[in-house]
């Protein structure tokens, strides 16, 4: 029952490639399949966290990662959260300013800012689990080994972990909203 470090920074990187790239996919590609009164719909829900508070950000996250932690589903999960944060990301600064250089501030803002570093770890540390959960659960099914104790309170520590980060990012990204208003009402206007 050791915690694999390199499984979890394995996919931390993944992550930041897959945002990257979808990033700049939904950059090009996205206005042709999604129209600008949906990405008003999104900008206004994300305005309205700032009057919600710490909570609202945790519990959304939550969500995305519990299903990520879930057994077998979970990495689906995972790449179809990337896939959607990525897209919309790109689409939206092609709507907005169609510039080159302010999506690569745009990525490079959303995956190293305080928040992001520590939100994408979260999410890689309830994806490990969930896939070493499935491996051993794989190996059992071929009677290679059995599902233990050991198997269940290890998922349940790497979704302890994701737990306690993503409470750390939503309070750090609620102070980043915060001390960042002003800015961010004149971007995103």
């Amino acid at each position: 029952m050791v915690i694999n470090i390199k499984r979890v920074v394995t996919l931390y990187i993944i992550e930041l490639i897959i945002l990257i790239f979808l990033s700049v996919m939904g950059f090009y590609i996205g206005p042709m399949f999604i129209g600008r009164s949906l990405l008003n719909t999104l900008k206004n829900e994300l305005m309205s966290t700032v009057s919600l508070g710490p909570d609202y950000i945790f519990y959304h996250n939550l969500v995305i990662d519990t299903l990520m932690a879930i057994p077998i589903i979970g990495p689906a999960f995972f790449v179809i959260a990337l896939v959607m944060t990525g897209f919309i990301l790109g689409v939206y600064v092609s709507y907005a300013t169609n510039s080159l250089l302010f999506l690569v501030i745009s990525i490079l803002v959303t995956m190293f800012l305080p928040h992001g570093i520590i939100e994408l770890l979260a999410y890689a540390f309830s994806t490990a689990g969930s896939l070493t959960f499935t491996r051993n659960l794989l190996n059992a099914i071929r009677g290679k080994e059995s599902i233990g104790k050991g198997s269940v309170i290890m998922l349940v520590i790497y979704y302890a972990i994701s737990v306690l980060l993503l409470f750390i990012a939503a309070n750090i990204e609620y102070f980043e909203i915060i001390s960042l208003k002003g800015l961010l009402s004149k971007l995103l206007s």
